[in-house]
């Protein structure tokens, strides 16, 4: 037995400590261990503390004020009318800028007619034509106003139901699916109704309700309303005249005749019902473009073989 063996034997068991001790050892052991992990923030001032919340406060005072002065985003513009047709001088009012056929306008428009004439589309299938010397201004999609001049309105038919409300001095005159024109000249509005019916509403209240053949002409509050008036002749033929071209090539006879009367305000006779079916079937070619109505007439019976004639308010075809 070596020298270190014999000391340990001497020294004798030592003694354990208790287990409330052992517990007490193990706690202070784990909140060491656990202090060690922690990340240490080193603490700042006293004297700083307030300046930083100060400071702070300030930050998030500017922020809400920036918000709040921030502009909303503006809306994009709305188009509300397109060019189908374009004749001479024909500018919008707040540039003075020439219009072309591809400029769409938009809310807040005001376009002016010098020595040209324009014809519209708006929505689907409503077709606005604009006389010279106009002024039309566009206050959102189906509602304009007439400042001076003259437009021409073809809703399409009686079963179209575009929605367009006209302001005029004499009030606001909304169709019920027609062809009508409404003129402004100084302190005198006219409306007349080609087909369907208008609707004038007086900004004094009333309104007066006009169909086919009538015509009202109000200066001030004074109205004066005719019954019986044609639907062709002088009054309308510029609105005719600012139609958009009509494509014949390889389209029925039918379709032609139909076109060509809805923009005169013709009617149309036939001199025999043979001949009436007979047109759906003969398809035009060529173009009848920048011809005037009576050689338009020329050219389209030459084509086709057959008598067209236009006299007071009625094309003949075939022979009258």
């Amino acid at each position: 037995m070596n020298s270190i063996e014999s000391l340990l034997r001497l020294a004798g068991e030592r003694d354990q400590p208790s287990a409330d001790g052992m517990e007490r050892a193990r706690a202070a052991a784990r909140e060491s261990w656990q202090r060690l992990l922690e990340p240490r923030v080193p603490e700042r001032p006293a004297a700083w503390r307030p300046w930083y919340s100060a400071a702070a406060v300030a930050v998030m005072a500017l922020s809400a004020i920036a918000l709040l002065k921030r502009e909303p985003p503006r809306p994009l513009p709305v188009i509300v009318a397109r060019i189908a047709a374009l004749q001479g001088d024909v500018v919008e009012q707040a540039s003075d800028a020439a219009i072309d056929s591809t400029r769409a306008l938009v809310g807040g428009d005001v376009l002016r007619t010098k020595d040209g004439r324009v014809a519209l589309t708006l929505g689907d299938a409503l077709s606005m034509r604009v006389d010279r010397d106009s002024r039309l201004r566009f206050d959102a999609a189906g509602h304009v106003t007439l400042l001076a001049g003259a437009v021409y309105v073809d809703s399409g038919g009686l079963s179209a139901h575009a929605p367009l409300l006209i302001e005029t001095p004499a009030g606001a005159v909304r169709h019920v699916g027609t062809q009508f024109l409404v003129r402004v000249r100084g302190a005198v509005t006219r409306v007349q109704v080609r087909e369907g019916r208008v609707v004038l509403a007086s900004p004094r209240g009333g309104a007066i309700d006009l169909a086919a053949g009538d015509r009202v002409e109000t200066t001030g509050g004074e109205s004066r309303l005719d019954h019986g008036q044609p639907a062709f002749g002088a009054e309308w033929e510029w609105a005719a005249l600012t139609a958009p071209r009509f494509d014949i090539e390889n389209r029925p006879l039918s379709e032609f005749l139909a076109w060509l009367a809805r923009e005169h305000g013709w009617q149309v006779r036939f001199s025999d019902d043979r001949l009436q079916t007979r047109i759906q079937d003969i398809r035009l070619h060529g173009s009848v473009d920048g011809l005037d109505v009576a050689t338009m007439l020329e050219r389209v019976s030459l084509i086709t073989g057959v008598p067209l004639a236009a006299h007071d308010g009625v094309l003949w075809v075939g022979a009258p």
